[in-house]
């Protein structure tokens, strides 16, 4: 499965030289981590009339490399309303419901390595860039979709224990001078650039329509004046509707697939077991209506660098060798 994996590495750097930084569809979720989602038997829609299919049971669950994958799943399903969106009613077993219903819900996170890149995937049902605009509330205010947290447990952590040490602008928002404003749109491109960050480039990107969470940040915008990150170079970046896939909508609105793959060699070297957490969530935090707002993986790294490798049978050479002069003296 390894070379299957370095093969589809191939494919999507080819396809990113090709078609520039976006490429249609990266194959981690489905042929590297092996989940197939599928929708499960209808529910009655207590608030909208009809019904609704929520994801069926144990479809999040990954069937390949289970040794080495780390995941995460909250899933929400049941009634929300189309035209009020503080009208909402669970399921039996659902997860945290989101604020504004399902097109706000964060289902899972999942993280997987290699020796020479980081997979990581956002399975949501919120908009890609620039994000939903809320016809449901006076104006159709925006609200922004997110960008890709990475924490490699550098320096000192934020309020809400997170530490924003690197991110993927995966939204060109713009953010505004006053952070009670909201962002507003920086166009539909889906961004794949990572950059090193700290906690002060980060915000709240639609402060106005925001829970209050833990206090996590949710965007960071390179273009801003008071930025201090620095672009370290390209990831590859997939955001994919996967309705057709489903053959069908979860709870009568789009699931997306968010793909992520970070080459390793743009990131301080990383050893077996080193940890790592990732956060993703739209710019109001409402993938809850309380304080855990934002889904959140913490993951570890299963698979050591090449060098580190190297080093590693270099240590036992010598060792080896210091035995056998030991042996001979």
């Amino acid at each position: 499965m390894r070379s299957r994996m370095s093969a589809i590495i191939l494919s999507v750097a080819l396809l990113s030289l090709a078609a520039g930084v976006a490429v249609a569809d990266i194959n981690i979720f489905d042929e590297h981590m092996g989940v197939t989602l599928t929708l499960g038997s209808s529910q009655p829609d207590t608030i909208n009339g009809g019904t609704y299919r929520p994801f069926a049971s144990g479809t999040f669950a990954p069937t390949n490399h289970l040794d080495t994958i780390d995941y995460v799943v909250n899933d929400w399903y049941g009634s929300w309303s189309f035209t009020n969106p503080n009208s909402y009613s669970s399921g039996s077993g659902a997860g945290q419901v989101p604020a504004g219903g399902e097109p706000y819900d964060v289902e899972a996170i999942y993280f997987d390595d290699t020796d020479s890149h980081l997979m990581v995937v956002i399975v949501t049902s919120f908009d890609p860039s620039p994000g939903r605009y809320e016809n449901r509330a006076a104006g159709s205010p925006l609200v922004v979709t997110g960008d890709l947290a990475i924490d490699l447990r550098q320096g000192d952590a934020h309020v809400d224990g997170f530490r924003y040490n690197y991110g993927v602008n995966i939204n060109f928002e713009v953010q505004p001078s006053d952070p009670n404003d909201d962002a507003t749109s920086g166009g539909t491109t889906i961004g794949s650039t990572l950059y090193q960050t700290s906690n002060d480039d980060w915000y709240l990107g639609t402060p106005n329509y925001a829970i209050d969470g833990q206090g996590e940040w949710t965007n960071f915008d390179p273009s801003y004046s008071g930025f201090g990150g620095t672009a370290l170079g390209a990831t590859t970046v997939s955001y994919e509707l996967w309705d057709t896939r489903m053959g069908g909508q979860e709870c009568r609105y789009g699931t997306y697939v968010i793909e992520v793959l970070i080459p390793r060699d743009l990131l301080p070297p990383l050893q077996e077991g080193d940890e790592i957490s990732l956060q993703w969530v739209e710019g109001c935090r409402n993938d809850a209506t309380g304080s855990n707002a934002v889904l959140h993986l913490d993951g570890d790294i299963d698979v050591p660098e090449p060098g580190t490798l190297a080093l590693t049978g270099l240590g036992l050479l010598g060792l080896g060798w210091w035995k056998r002069r030991r042996r001979s003296g």
